[in-house]
């Protein structure tokens, strides 16, 4: 009995000194060590830098989307019919998602899923000029054919909803869909496309 509790003391000696050498400083990842003239907890911390100095990241992809009444119509229709994991795609991503010139599109708002089983996704297109409707509708289209492309042997749930796909008008906003709940969110967009 003397000898396994002098063991397991031994044991936990070894272990506690291990763990205190492992952990030393464990945020420096392997990284050089400190320099010897580090400043202490006591002087004062580097300022921060001034507005001026820090770039203004504010402004959404689109040109002031914020304001933007796009973004408006969809917070309206999401408002009013939720809809899972969705994310805002950037001006950069409309390219890789979309077929869409955009030098005919005054605004956009597109949510696509945040996640790769779903193929729930929203697209609010507001055109410069009615004329150019006929091919942003057509860009929809190839977009739906890509997403059921993506789950036709991927999976049979988001695949049936994508072929469900719809595009709606109302005034100079076009409207892409792939949801569950596609009638009441084209009702929502057609209410609040028209006060926009």
């Amino acid at each position: 009995m003397k000898k396994t509790a002098m063991s397991l003391l031994v044991v936990t000696a070894l272990l506690g000194s291990l763990l205190t050498a492992c952990s030393g400083n464990s945020n420096n990842n392997g990284a050089t060590p400190p320099a010897t003239n580090t400043p202490i907890a006591s002087e004062s911390p580097t300022p921060s830098p001034s507005p001026s100095d820090v770039p203004d990241n504010t402004e959404k992809p689109d040109d002031n989307k914020a304001d933007s009444s796009t973004d408006k119509i969809m917070k309206a229709m999401l408002d009013k019919i939720e809809q899972p994991g969705l994310m805002d795609l950037t001006k950069d991503d409309i390219d890789t998602y979309y077929v869409i010139d955009t030098d005919l599109i005054d605004e956009f708002t597109i949510k696509t899923p945040a996640f790769n089983l779903s193929s729930n996704e929203i697209a609010i297109v507001k055109v410069k000029d009615n004329k150019d409707i006929a091919e942003i509708k057509k860009s929809m289209e190839q977009r739906a054919a890509d997403v059921q492309r993506m789950f036709e042997n991927y999976l049979p749930e988001p695949y049936k909803l994508a072929q469900n796909y719809k595009i709606a008008t109302e005034g100079d906003y076009v409207l892409f869909l792939i949801s569950e709940k596609a009638d009441e969110l084209e009702k929502a967009f057609k209410e609040a496309a028209a006060k926009a």
